[in-house]
């Protein structure tokens, strides 16, 4: 693996649009990536966003980052999900014992799935953890060789504290066939994800496979930057593209369609031409606010500093708005489109159920404006994470 740019990953993206186009049905309907774009997406480097420069990968800014996913995300959002977080888990392998992510992430050429919320148990025995859980939203587990899982800490029957008295959380990783999945992924958008809940039960896990995601093995930026402030970004980076693609496909439309009850093409409707430039500006203008925000925190970074209380909350703050502003443009223009909009034919409908289940995600949910708010006005964020 050689280290590649983020112009050159860029240039992957968009060659491997025509390919992932033409299999998004098949996603959808199998609800999982097919092996053979699985191994072309790999092949590409899209996994390996995040991993680090020493391991041979790019180890890219958030910004670099965001428009990579964003380039896959216009060809489907499902696909760039499942590459968006493969990419961000790749970031905890400075994180692991060296010999253990090196043996992971190279030897294994791991992609890696699963969720870091902390629904596991995990019983501290010699030299690791028996480990009992069940999570949610396992992105990307059907085709993944290493899983994720966070877990509490416990000795005995008693949860395992830190010096100032929070819980031990533990971010755990075992192979992908130690896990049952379990089917639930019966949803409306993302169909292709497949992200089931999956468990373990009484799993020993060795202590050097586990992280609390907080001191690297060896320092950079990248790892300076806390998971509650960086992980939100690769999350976001799915609805921009996918509200993106949805203007794309409005103005493939709009030349050729006349609505039923009129005589106008709907590109020379003036509310149709106004409701384009609205949704174009307030696209633009999340992209803008989330691409400032990110080149303002991987500064701070780079200057071996830690970002600011105010710079975190703008930071989700941002990630809020394109997601916020994501799904506004996808609703505009689908009601633009009319009742072409509702056909399976039509990429409208599947972009507006793919936006609405992405933007639900709890790193970019309209909720994290009340944090932000909070931080503005000079109050604490009443959340931890942030």
């Amino acid at each position: 693996m050689e280290n590649v740019g983020s112009g050159s990953l860029i240039e992957a993206a968009t060659a491997l649009r025509p390919r992932i186009v033409a299999t998004r049905d098949q996603v959808e309907k199998d609800r999982c990536i097919p092996g053979q774009l699985v191994k072309e997406l790999q092949d590409a480097g899209m996994f390996d966003l995040w991993l680090p420069r020493s391991f041979g990968g790019p180890e890219l800014a958030p910004t670099e980052f965001a428009r990579v996913i964003e380039v896959l995300a216009q060809a489907d959002g499902s696909v760039a999900w499942c590459a968006s977080i493969a990419a961000a888990l790749a970031r905890f392998s400075r994180f692991l014992d060296e010999a253990v992510a090196r043996r992971i992430f190279l030897e294994d050429k791991a992609i890696v799935a699963g969720a870091l919320a902390p629904t596991g148990r995990a019983v501290a025995v010699s030299d690791g953890y028996r480990v009992t859980g069940r999570w949610s939203f396992g992105s990307g587990i059907m085709h993944s060789s290493w899983t994720v899982g966070g877990a509490i800490v416990f000795e005995g029957d008693a949860v395992r504290r830190l010096a100032d008295g929070s819980p031990d959380y533990r971010v755990l990783f075992f192979p992908t066939t130690s896990t049952e999945i379990i089917d639930t992924w019966d949803v409306g958008g993302l169909r292709g994800t497949g992200s089931h809940d999956y468990r373990v039960i009484d799993l020993f896990v060795p202590t050097v496979h586990s992280t609390a995601g907080i001191t690297p093995i060896l320092p950079g930026p990248l790892y300076a930057l806390s998971m509650h402030t960086i992980y939100p970004v690769p999350i976001a980076a799915v609805p921009l593209g996918i509200a993106r693609a949805a203007l794309d496909a409005f103005r493939d439309l709009a030349p050729t369609k006349t609505p039923s009850i009129s005589s106008t093409l709907l590109r020379d409707k003036p509310t149709v031409q106004a409701c384009v430039g609205r949704a174009e500006a307030a696209l633009r203008a999340a992209r803008a606010f989330l691409f400032e925000v990110c080149d303002e925190i991987w500064a701070v970074a780079l200057g071996g500093s830690v970002p600011t209380l105010q710079q975190r909350a703008l930071a989700r703050l941002a990630c809020a708005q394109v997601a916020g502003a994501a799904k506004e443009v996808v609703q505009m223009i689908y009601d633009a489109a009319s009742g072409s909009s509702v056909y399976e034919r039509c990429p409208l409908q599947r972009l507006f159920r793919d936006v609405h289940t992405a933007t639900q995600h709890f790193q970019v949910h309209s909720a994290n404006f009340e944090s932000g708010g909070r931080v503005m006005l000079g109050l604490d964020p009443g959340t931890l994470h942030l």
